[in-house]
């Protein structure tokens, strides 16, 4: 192999095993109070979406539009994810009714 690219490889894993590893022995020790624990929890929900509403309210030109293909999509995944809170059957079955909503419109 060559010197380069061996050195290209180990400073990508040190650049991804660093910020995941100084965490994780430094703060480890540390009691987090309830509190923020709670509040930590809403984290994934907030990233989904701030990731998922810009795709169903606005078109690529940055304008807000409803997206009916995507807003059909979500409305039976929300309602899912909402009663049985799994993450693999919601990505399915959003993409289960997505690709099949692409067949009938």
């Amino acid at each position: 192999m060559r010197p380069d690219i061996f050195c290209l490889i180990l400073g990508m894993a040190l650049v991804t095993f660093i910020p995941r590893f100084l965490p994780m022995a430094l703060l480890s020790r540390w009691v987090i109070p309830e509190r923020v624990k709670r509040g930590l929890d809403y984290f994934p929900i907030s990233i989904l979406s701030a990731i998922v509403f810009p795709i169903l309210f606005f078109n690529g030109e940055g304008r807000m539009e409803i997206q009916p293909h995507y807003v059909l999509s979500a409305i039976p995944v929300f309602i899912f994810a909402w009663k049985v809170k799994s993450l693999w059957g919601s990505v399915i079955l959003g993409m289960a009714v997505y690709w099949g909503l692409g067949f009938v419109l």
